[in-house]
Order: C-alpha cells, then structure tokens, then sequence
C-alpha cells in the first residue's frame, strides 16, 4: 500500500501540477497567435520546426506529470507490506569465549579469535529480546557483564569488542575449560527464560583437574535448566604456528619456547568431546570457521518456541523510483 509521509499537502501537489499543465497550454496558445500574426505558418514550417498542437499537449503532460512527482518525492513515499511475525520465547545466552594465545593461530581466518567474535556479533545483531553474557577464560575465567543484558550495541557489543590481541596477551597462560563452566553456570540470571550456553574454544593448552569437572558436573545436576554447547574451533589436521604482530598490523615472528624453537597449535576434538560429553553437552567443530554461524542460529532455533504470531508491517521508502519516474519524464519531454 502505497502512502506519504505528509499525507495532507498530496492535494497541493496534484492542484500545482494542474496549474504547470494549464499554464504550459496558455503560453503555447500565446506563442500560436504570435507566430500567425508573424507570418504564415507554411513558411514558418520551413524554416523552423514548430510542434503540433497533439505534441504540445503531450509535452505539457510530460512536464506536468514530472513536476508532480518531484512534488511526491518531497513528500516522502512510503511502500507498505505486512507479514506474518512469529513472536518467539526469549533466551538466555551466555557465550564462554576462549581467549588464550593459542586462538591468535591463523588457520582460520583472519584467526581463530576474530572469526568467533564476528560470527557472535553476526549472531547477537540478529536477537529479539533475549538476553546475553559473556564469559572469557585462558588460564582463568572472568565474567565482563555482571548480567546478561539485552543492551547489545550499548552494553554486550562494546564489550565484545574489547576483546583484541593486546587482551589476550595479557591474560594469564593457558586454557582452563572447567573454570570457565563453573563461573558461566553462576552467571545466569534466576528468570525463568530457557538458558543456553555455548562455548567456543580450540581446547589448546588445557589447565583442566578432575575437582573442577567434577564440581562443574554437580552444579549441572543441580541446574538441569541449561543447555551447553561445546564448539571447537581450527584445523585439527595441521597444527599452526601463532604469529606475532606489529603495531601496522604486520607479521614480525611467531611465539617461541623458551627453547627458541616455534609454538604450533592444534585443536584437540577428542579432549572437548571428552568434556561436552562429561557435562551433559553436545560438541561440534568447526575447522575453518564457515560453519559456526550456522552452528550458532541452528543452538538457538531448537530451543526457541513460538508464542503468538503477529501481523508485523514492513514500510520501505520508495522516493528513489519516484525521483527516476520524474527524471524519464523530463527526458521525454526535451525529446519530443
């Protein structure tokens, strides 16, 4: 359906176009009874090309019509649609990101770390009310929201976006997987919304004792509400070596033993199979990173249900096709 935003001035335009139209029929008229009383109109044929009276009217069509579509485009066109909107129950997210050096590792693109920061990003641009939080672990876990919050460009995007080479250079060492559970299981909220955690981890460098998975598991058999998502990330084939880089953005080496000889990475499926297995979660990979969108939308659409469904209207401005409609028109009119 097609409506402007300044509905009551449409009369206005539609009475000016009609004026333009008339006055350019009365100045062709006036330039008829001059161009007679200068001559004769078969000699003036000759030496000139004087239009039809059909042509003047079609001329004066073109320009009338131009002018009022320009006159609509200031009036600003919408175009609106309406479809069925399935109202879905909210979430509770907590993401639990690995943030050890070895996520620095380039065998998936631009590294492991960015990549699983733009797909969460990518994924939380897309929520409608449900809530998110974030949890980072290497050596030890830390919570960076208090809550989960719905605020995601204030609050959960901003801080997602902390996150960057310099941070995980400065964490400590190492990958503690059962840290992080613990603290992730202790941040959700108390709402009754349904609660999912994913973890993403490339399950290097594990700092992981049997007390902490052990205290995880009981704190999981107390709270049978959340539903836990292992995802590894990086080539388990190839083990890749993590480079170091400037303040330009170049590479000027790679991390090193003490030993002076280069540090290679790679995942380790079975140990994260072993853990997502140990707590009562599913595990997938992810080598280079293309899937984890669709691992990430596929988590949360099986636990969303459907609570009502709503007409939801679309409205998209159209004033470009108007201002191309008024641009041919003024092109036929020089034309003709």
């Amino acid at each position: 359906m097609l409506f402007f935003s300044y509905e009551d001035y449409r009369i206005i335009v539609y009475v000016l176009s009609g004026l333009i139209f008339l006055l350019y029929l009365f100045l062709c008229r006036r330039k008829s009874v001059w161009l007679k009383a200068f001559g004769q109109r078969s000699l003036l044929n000759k030496f000139s090309r004087i239009p039809t009276i059909y042509r003047n009217l079609l001329k004066g069509a073109c320009m009338s019509a131009a002018c009022c579509t320009l006159g609509l485009v200031v009036l600003q066109p919408k175009w609106q649609t309406s479809r069925d909107h399935y109202e879905k129950e909210g979430l509770e997210i907590v993401f639990v990101l690995d943030v050890s050096i070895s996520m620095l590792a380039e065998d998936v693109k631009p590294n492991r770390l960015q990549r699983a920061k733009m797909e969460i990003s990518h994924l939380v641009h897309r929520l409608e009310g449900d809530r998110v939080g974030l949890i980072v672990f290497a050596a030890r876990a830390f919570s960076l929201l208090p809550y989960p919050t719905n605020d995601y460009e204030r609050v959960f995007l901003r801080v997602l976006n902390m996150i960057n080479e310099n941070y995980v250079r400065f964490v400590p060492y190492g990958t503690n997987i059962g840290n992080a559970f613990i603290l992730a299981m202790n941040s959700f909220g108390t709402e009754n919304a349904k609660k999912v955690m994913i973890l993403l981890t490339d399950g290097e460098e594990q700092i992981i004792t049997r007390s902490q998975v052990a205290e995880a598991v009981k704190l999981l058999l107390e709270r049978r509400d959340i539903a836990i998502y292992v995802v590894g990330i990086g080539d388990p084939n190839d083990a890749s070596p993590i480079p170091k880089r400037d303040r330009e953005g170049n590479i000027s080496g790679y991390e090193m033993t003490e030993e002076g000889e280069t540090i290679y990475t790679k995942p380790n499926p079975a140990f994260l199979r072993e853990i997502a297995e140990a707590v009562g979660g599913d595990y997938q990979h992810d080598a280079t990173g293309d899937e984890l969108r669709h691992i990430f939308e596929q988590v949360l659409e099986k636990h969303r249900n459907i609570v009502g469904i709503k007409k939801k209207n679309i409205i998209k401005d159209i004033s470009q096709y108007f201002l191309g409609g008024a641009l041919a028109l003024l092109a036929l009119y020089f034309i003709l």
